[in-house]
């Protein structure tokens, strides 16, 4: 394996052996691929494979080889879920790169937003929506046991959108209501594949506080999952910004119709703000989701880990569980070991990743001794 960085505003990494691949990404984070196709179909075809196992960076294939060959590794990197936004011939020198990138960055960050809020974003059609799912692991036991659920939007014209590039918009429009319908019931339906397999996993998914503008939201909800034959205790409804709901009173009884149902509520990013406690107190929480900004600071941030054991605390106080989000280091990964919290989610985990492509994880996690399936014990 080769490594080197140049600086263009933005850091280089290269890897020449495929078979290091798995290794050299475990813990990084990377928003673009340079994939040389010039390496083979064969070699480019096992990139994709493995990036596609939970790792979709802004792809860009660069190389001069036949045009059916190029197109056909460009379908299989879009069938694995990698955003490929364009291909560039050689040679490449580093000016053209960089003007290159400008141009697409400029592209996703006026041209497409300005498009999409100028639309009438009464719904994004189902079809056009990916779920992918970011593992979440039991850090006393290393069991796999959860998953939360992340929306991405495989726009026509613009290719894979992430969710700070519709959510807001989404809110603003009102078809928020209808996303979050169209995610629980695909997450329903994946939860029901899974556990026709053998894996029990519970699954998180985000909920807008403008969804909780009534109480009989609650019980369509369980309706769904009686129909897709999911137990209540195996929906985690993550939720943030719960004092921008409609009617708290409102929100309040229907997070409480479903919590006597099992379903479990979670507060997400909790410990950023001074109002957290007195939200604590009046939803019925039974699971809290670290702020990743806190975990950053792990470990050598004193006032971060004074915080954080405050937290620990805090949740076994108020019998609730923690969640570490945001994990990108073995060592943010001890401290919260150590500190006592409960679960643990981020890049040195896993990537989000397609459902079709979980069960391969959990079997490559299991015989390399990392993780041990969903059902080996009770987290």
């Amino acid at each position: 394996m080769v490594e080197w960085a140049i600086t263009l505003n933005f850091s280089v990494r290269a890897i020449r052996a495929v078979e290091d691949l798995p290794d050299f990404l475990q813990g990084r984070h990377f928003d673009w691929l340079f994939l040389d196709v010039e390496l083979g179909r064969t070699q480019c075809l096992q990139i994709i494979e493995t990036l596609g196992t939970g790792w979709q960076p802004r792809t860009v294939l660069v190389g001069n080889i036949d045009p059916d060959t190029l197109n056909g590794i460009r379908q299989s990197a879009i069938r694995a879920g990698l955003d490929v936004v364009g291909a560039l011939a050689k040679p490449l020198s580093f000016s053209a790169l960089s003007a290159r990138l400008a141009a697409l960055e400029a592209r996703d960050k006026d041209h497409t937003n300005a498009d999409l809020a100028a639309r009438d974003l009464d719904r994004i059609p189902g079809e056009e929506l990916e779920i992918h799912y970011q593992p979440i692991v039991s850090i006393r036991d290393r069991v796999f046991s959860r998953a939360e659920a992340l929306v991405r939007w495989r726009h026509p014209e613009y290719g894979l959108i992430g969710p700070e590039g519709f959510i807001g918009l989404a809110e603003r429009s009102g078809a928020i209501i209808q996303l979050t319908w169209d995610v629980l019931t695909r997450t329903a339906e994946q939860q029901a594949a899974w556990n026709e397999q053998g894996l029990p996993l519970a699954i998180a998914v985000n909920i807008s506080a403008r969804f909780l503008g009534s109480v009989r939201t609650a019980d369509e909800i369980l309706a769904l999952l009686r129909e897709k034959r999911i137990e209540p205790s195996t929906l985690i409804l993550e939720l943030t910004e719960t004092e921008r709901a409609p009617d708290p009173a409102v929100a309040r009884a229907l997070l409480a119709r479903l919590r006597e149902a099992g379903v479990r509520i979670s507060m997400d990013d909790y410990g950023v703000g001074y109002s957290d406690l007195g939200r604590l107190q009046y939803y019925p929480f039974s699971d809290l989701k670290m702020d990743r900004g806190l975990v950053a600071r792990l470990p050598d941030d004193r006032e971060g880990r004074d915080i954080v054991s405050m937290l620990v605390s805090l949740a076994a106080r108020e019998k609730v569980t923690l969640t570490g989000e945001g994990i990108e280091t073995q060592e943010q990964w001890d401290a919260l070991e150590s500190l006592g919290c409960d679960f643990g989610q981020g890049f040195l985990i896993a990537r989000p990743m397609p459902g079709e492509r979980v069960t391969g994880w959990i079997s490559r996690m299991a015989k390399a001794g990392r993780y041990r399936p969903p059902g080996s014990s009770r987290s």
